[in-house]
C-alpha cells in the first residue's frame, strides 16, 4: 500500500501497551535517577539545610520503580544506598561507617528502599497490564459490535479488515475453502505464500501460525474443524508483531471465525426458507391450475361436445343454455388466467402505468357492470359522496383490483345479501369501502388474506378462486400510491375492504 497508513500514529501508544509491560532503557533510568537524587540531595543540605537526606533517595527509588521493572528498581536501591552512604554518611566520601548507629540507617534505608521498589514496581506492572487488557478488551468489543451486525461473509471481512487496519494497523486476508476473502486496497499473498496456504489448512487441527513474506496467518477454528485460515500484513513489512499484538490477533481471529460460521448459517436458513417459499408457492400454483383452471375448462369442453353432438336435436333453449356455459366459464377461465399474469407483473415490477382521468362514478360502476355479466344474481348498493370529482389513475388497473374486491364479497355474502360500495374523500384521499354481510374475518387473518394463494388454505375468502384476488388488488393499488385493508365489519358482521388513493388535482397533472 503505497502512503502512510492511515491511523499509524493514532495507535502507537496502543500498540506499545499490547506488546511490552514497560518501556525499553530501565537500566540508564535507574543510574540517571540515582545520579538526579545525589544532586537534590546535596541542593537540599547546602540551600535548605536538611540533615537526613534518605527520603530524596527513597523517592528516587520509588520513580524509577513506578517506570520501570523490578530490576531497574533494585539497582536504583543499591545506588542510592551507596550514594547516601559515600556523600552523606559521616565519614564523607567513604563506604566506612562509624558506629552502630550509621550501619543501622544506612541498612534500614537499603531494606526500606528494595521493598519500595519491589512494590512500587509490581503495582506498576499490574496497572500496565490492566491498561494492555482494557485495550484489548476494547478492541474485542469494537470487532464483536461490528461482526454482530455483519450480513454476510463480505460484510465480516470489511469489518475485521477495519479493525485490524485502524488498531493493529495492518489489513486482513481470509480464505475458506476455495473462496478468497478481502478488502479492496489489500494486496493478495504471493502465488509461492498461497501453496503454504494450502498445505496450511490441510495441515492437522493443531496448526499453529506460518510467516511468511510479511504474512502471519491463522487458523479460523470452527467446533468440529477448520473452516479456512486469516492472514494478516503489517503496512510496514518490517515490522513485527509483540506478543500482546499476537494474543489479541488469535482472539479476534476466533471471533471472526464465529461470525462467518453464524453468516454462513444464516445463507443456509434464508436458502432453505427461499426453497421452501418456492415449494409452497408451487404447489399453491399446481392446486390452482389443476382445479381453478381445469374446472371451467372441463365446462367448455363438455358444453362444446353436447353441441357437436346433439346440436340438430337440441331446443333453441337448450342450445342457448349450453352457449351460455360456454361464454361464462370462458371469462372465468379468463379471468383466472388474467390474474396469474397481472400477480407475475407485479412480482417482477414490470407493471407501467398509463394514467388518465376517469371519475369515480364511472370508475365504480364499470366494475360493478362488469362483475354483474357473470355474477347477475350479485345485489349492490352504492353510495358516492356529490363531491367526489376525477382520479388520475390507470382505469384498467383500478377497476381490475375492484372487480376482484367486489367478486370476494359477492362469494362470502349469503344469497340474496346486499354489497355495499361507500365512496367519499376524506383528508386529500378517495376511500372505496365495500362491505359484505359474510362470517369475517379473524384479527389475526387480515393480513394474510391478501397474501398469494390463501385461498388454497381458505379461499380469497372463497373456496372457488385462486388465492390471488385481493393480493393483486393490493399489488395494482400500490403501484398507484394507494392502500388496501381489511377492517372488521360494520355492527359486527362482514368484512369491509378499504381501498384509498390519493386524489390528485387536475392543475398537478397538466403538462406544460
Amino acid at each position: 500500500m503505497v502512503g502512510k497508513p492511515f491511523g499509524s500514529d493514532m495507535n502507537r501508544s496502543q500498540h506499545a501497551e499490547l506488546d511490552a509491560p514497560f518501556p525499553s532503557g530501565g537500566y540508564p533510568l535507574a543510574v540517571i535517577g540515582a545520579l538526579l537524587a545525589i544532586g537534590c540531595a546535596a541542593a537540599a543540605r547546602r540551600w535548605l539545610g536538611l540533615q537526613d537526606l534518605s527520603l530524596v533517595f527513597m523517592l528516587a527509588v520509588l520513580v524509577v520503580a513506578t517506570r520501570t521493572s523490578t530490576g531497574p528498581a533494585v539497582l536504583t536501591a543499591v545506588l542510592c544506598f551507596l550514594a547516601y552512604n559515600f556523600f552523606f554518611i559521616a565519614p564523607r566520601y567513604s563506604f566506612y561507617i562509624n558506629g552502630w548507629e550509621g550501619v543501622a540507617t544506612v541498612g534500614l534505608f537499603l531494606a526500606a528502599a528494595l521493598l519500595a521498589g519491589r512494590l512500587a514496581s509490581q503495582l506498576a506492572m499490574q496497572v500496565h497490564a490492566l491498561r494492555a487488557a482494557n485495550e484489548a478488551a476494547t478492541i474485542r468489543q469494537e470487532l464483536g459490535q461490528r461482526l454482530a451486525v455483519a450480513a454476510n461473509e463480505d460484510d465480516v471481512v470489511r469489518a475485521a479488515d477495519d479493525i485490524f487496519r485502524r488498531r493493529l494497523d495492518a489489513h486482513v486476508w481470509i480464505r475458506i475453502g476455495d473462496h478468497a476473502l478481502h478488502a479492496a486496497e489489500v494486496e493478495p499473498p504471493a502465488l509461492q505464500v498461497l501453496r503454504r496456504i494450502e498445505d496450511f489448512a490441510r495441515g492437522p487441527h493443531h496448526a499453529e501460525t506460518i510467516e511468511e513474506h510479511g504474512w502471519w496467518f491463522l487458523p479460523l477454528f470452527a467446533p468440529s474443524a477448520t473452516i479456512g485460515v486469516i492472514g494478516m500484513k503489517r503496512h510496514d513489512a518490517s515490522a513485527m508483531f509483540g506478543e500482546g499484538q499476537r494474543r489479541l490477533a488469535r482472539s479476534m481471529a476466533d471471533d471472526i471465525a464465529q461470525a462467518l460460521l453464524r453468516t454462513r448459517l444464516v445463507a443456509d436458513l434464508e436458502s432453505e426458507r427461499i426453497a421452501n417459499e418456492s415449494e409452497r408457492l408451487r404447489n399453491a400454483l399446481l392446486s390452482s391450475v389443476s382445479h381453478d383452471l381445469r374446472t371451467p375448462l372441463a365446462a367448455i369442453i363438455g358444453a362444446a361436445g353436447s353441441l357437436d353432438l346433439y346440436g340438430d336435436a337440441l331446443g333453441a333453449d337448450d342450445r342457448h343454455a349450453l352457449l351460455e356455459t360456454v361464454r361464462s366459464e370462458s371469462e372465468r377461465l379468463d379471468r383466472h388466467i388474467q390474474n396469474l399474469l397481472d400477480m407475475t407483473r407485479l412480482g417482477h415490477g414490470t407493471l407501467a402505468l398509463n394514467r388518465e382521468w376517469i371519475g369515480v362514478d364511472e370508475l365504480v360502476g364499470s366494475a360493478v357492470g362488469r362483475l354483474h355479466r357473470y355474477r347477475p344474481e350479485a345485489n349492490f348498493a352504492i353510495s358516492l359522496d356529490p363531491g367526489l370529482g376525477a382520479v388520475w389513475v390507470q382505469p384498467t388497473l383500478v377497476e381490475q383490483a375492484l372487480v376482484n374486491v367486489l367478486e370476494n364479497a359477492v362469494a362470502f355474502s349469503p344469497p340474496g345479501e346486499v354489497v355495499r360500495v361507500d365512496a367519499r374523500q376524506v383528508d386529500g384521499e378517495l376511500q372505496i369501502d365495500v362491505s359484505d354481510h359474510g362470517p369475517g374475518v379473524p384479527d389475526d387473518e387480515r393480513e394474510r388474506i391478501f397474501d398469494m394463494f390463501y385461498s388454497v388454505e381458505r379461499g380469497d375468502r372463497s373456496h372457488r378462486g385462486t388465492g390471488l384476488g385481493l393480493a393483486i388488488c393490493r399489488g395494482m393499488i400500490d403501484a398507484h400510491g394507494g392502500t388496501v385493508e381489511a377492517q372488521a365489519g360494520r355492527d359486527g358482521t362482514g368484512t369491509v375492504i378499504r381501498v384509498t388513493l390519493p386524489m390528485a388535482t387536475l392543475q398537478a397533472t397538466q403538462p406544460r
